[in-house]
C-alpha cells in the first residue's frame, strides 16, 4: 500500500465526484440530509458564483480523496468599500491515515519535511489554497473553524482570531430536548409539548396583535426589486458585511442545489421592511433543527418579534433546537431570552494575517455576520 499522498489543486472541479464520495461517506451521518454534492461544489466554487470561481485543494491516496480544503469567493463590503474576499471551508481529512502518511512532494513554500504544511494534510491543503487566492488578489480571507481545526489555523497557518468579530451562537431547545436530557420526564411528554405550543402561540399573539401589530410576517420569496430596494436602504456605511443585494440572496439561498431554505417577508403597510431566511435540517439520529440563517431588517422591527414569528411558524415541525448567530454587541441581545434563546458559545472568526486583514481590526460600525455569512448552513 502506498503511504504517500499527493496534492491536486482541482479548481476546475474535475474530481468533484471523488470529493463528494469522501465527504459524504466519512462525515455525513447516513440518516442526515445530504451535506455535499457535485452540483453543490459547482454552485459555490464555479463561475455561477457572483463573486467568481473559488479554489479547492485535495489530497489523494491510492486514487481516493483523503483530504479537502476549499475557498469560496465572497463579495464583501468593508467600511463602505466593495471588494472580493474569501471564506475557507470544507476542511476535512481522513482520520484513518492522519499522522500515518506523508506528502509525496514537499511544499514549494517550505522544504522542511517535518514542517506542519508538509506533515499535515489539512495544513498543506490550507496553505496551497490561500497561496493561490492571494496570488489572484484576494486580500481578505476568513473562516469559522470548529474546536479541532482552530489551533492549526491560528498557531501554524498564519491566521489570527479577530477580536473585532465578536460573534455568538444562540439556541432555543424544545421540550423534546429537555425530555431527552431528563428521561424521567418522558411520562409528561404530551403535557410538556402541548404547553410549549400554547406558550409559543400566546407569545406570537401578544407580539403580532398588540406590541408589533403594524408589521405582518408572511412566508414569501421577495422579488429581486424588493431585495435591491431593501439593501440600498439598509446598506451599512461602516463596518463589515457581505454585499447583500438581490444577486446575493438569489444565489446564496434560492440557487443552492442541495439545501432548501424558507423565506419570510416582514411588511409595514404593505411595504417590505425586512427579510428572514431559515433552514429546516434533518441531522443524524433523527434530530430536527431550524437555523435562522440570516435576516435584513429595519431597526424598528424588534428582534423578539422576528424570533417569535419564526418559532411559531415551525411549532408543528417537531423541532429539537432553533439556532442563530449574531454580533455580541447587537442592541437586541438582551431580549433573546424572551423567546427562550440562550447563549451557547462564542463563534471564533479567523482572518488571514495580511496587511489588509490587520487593518480591519480598526473598523468602525457594525459587524453584520450571520450564520449564512459562512457556509455552515
Amino acid at each position: 500500500m502506498n503511504n504517500h499522498w499527493i496534492v491536486i489543486n482541482d479548481d476546475e472541479l474535475k474530481l468533484t465526484n471523488k470529493v463528494v464520495e469522501f465527504l459524504q461517506g466519512e462525515f455525513c451521518p447516513p440518516d442526515s440530509d445530504p451535506m455535499w454534492s457535485v452540483e453543490y461544489f459547482r454552485w459555490k466554487l464555479g463561475q455561477i458564483n457572483p463573486a467568481g470561481a473559488g479554489y479547492i485543494s485535495i489530497a489523494i491516496l491510492n486514487d481516493k480523496v483523503v483530504g479537502t480544503v476549499s475557498l469560496t469567493k465572497k463579495r464583501l463590503l468593508i467600511n463602505g468599500e466593495e471588494l472580493i474576499g474569501g471564506e475557507v471551508g470544507d476542511t476535512y481529512s481522513s482520520s484513518s491515515i492522519r499522522h500515518k502518511c506523508r506528502a509525496l512532494e514537499l511544499s514549494q513554500k517550505d522544504n522542511d519535511p517535518n514542517s506542519y504544511i508538509n506533515k499535515s494534510i489539512f495544513g498543506r491543503l490550507a496553505s496551497d489554497v490561500r497561496e493561490r487566492a492571494e496570488a489572484n488578489g484576494i486580500s481578505f480571507i476568513y473562516g469559522t473553524p470548529n474546536n479541532n481545526a482552530y489551533p492549526g489555523w491560528v498557531n501554524k497557518l498564519g491566521y489570527f482570531d479577530s477580536k473585532k468579530f465578536q460573534i455568538e451562537s444562540f439556541s432555543r431547545p424544545s421540550a423534546k430536548v429537555v425530555i431527552k436530557k431528563y428521561p424521567s420526564l418522558k411520562i409528561f411528554s404530551p403535557v410538556l409539548k402541548k404547553a410549549e405550543k400554547f406558550s409559543v402561540s400566546l407569545q406570537k399573539h401578544i407580539y403580532s396583535s398588540i406590541l408589533c401589530k403594524k408589521f405582518t410576517f408572511e412566508p414569501c420569496i421577495p422579488s429581486s426589486e424588493e431585495l435591491d430596494k431593501l439593501w440600498i436602504r439598509l446598506k451599512p456605511i461602516n463596518g463589515f458585511s457581505l454585499v447583500r443585494d438581490s444577486s446575493y440572496w438569489n444565489h446564496r439561498y434560492l440557487g443552492n442545489p442541495i439545501a432548501k431554505y424558507s423565506f419570510f417577508i416582514i411588511r409595514e403597510k404593505k411595504h417590505i421592511a425586512g427579510v428572514v431566511v431559515t433552514r429546516f435540517f434533518l441531522a443524524g439520529e433523527g434530530r430536527r433543527s431550524v437555523y435562522i440563517a440570516e435576516w435584513m431588517k429595519d431597526d424598528k422591527i424588534p428582534m423578539y418579534y422576528l424570533l417569535s414569528e419564526v418559532v411559531n411558524y415551525y411549532r408543528d415541525f417537531d423541532v429539537e433546537v432553533f439556532n442563530f448567530w449574531c454580533d455580541k454587541y447587537v442592541r437586541a441581545r438582551g431580549y433573546f431570552s424572551r423567546n427562550m434563546f440562550f447563549f451557547r458559545q462564542r463563534v471564533p472568526i479567523i482572518i488571514a494575517d495580511t496587511s489588509f486583514g490587520r487593518l480591519t481590526q480598526n473598523m468602525d460600525g457594525n459587524i453584520n455576520f450571520y450564520r449564512g455569512t459562512s457556509d455552515t448552513v
